[in-house]
């Protein structure tokens, strides 16, 4: 008894869990003094950090982004970048084509 419960316990964790998939998204790329890398993290300010940086699903809203810089971000030669990165989504369906996350 002990052993099936566990089992339906296990299977159903299994049944709830998501998948990676990979997903791009843009950002935005900065040329900042003093930086190896620079980013956008609002429209007055940026980060040395990927993981810091305004994240947009489509190139547009990320240009309109930039349309909304302050000059001194403006000045830093702007230029979109698309990145992939892998996020945790739930199936829709019984088929996975991904990593259990």
């Amino acid at each position: 008894m002990r052993t099936a419960l566990f089992c339906l316990l296990f299977s159903a964790g299994i049944a709830q869990a998501g998948v990676l998939v990979n997903s791009t998204v843009w950002v935005v790329a900065l040329q900042c003094e003093g930086y190896r890398h620079c980013y956008a993290s609002s429209n007055g300010s940026y980060t040395g950090s990927l993981n810091g940086a305004r994240r947009f699903d489509d190139a547009a809203s990320a240009e309109r982004f930039i349309g909304s810089f302050t000059s001194s971000i403006r000045d830093k030669s702007p230029q979109l970048q698309s990145i992939v990165e892998q996020v945790c989504v739930q199936p829709t369906d019984t088929r996975t084509n991904g990593k259990p996350c």
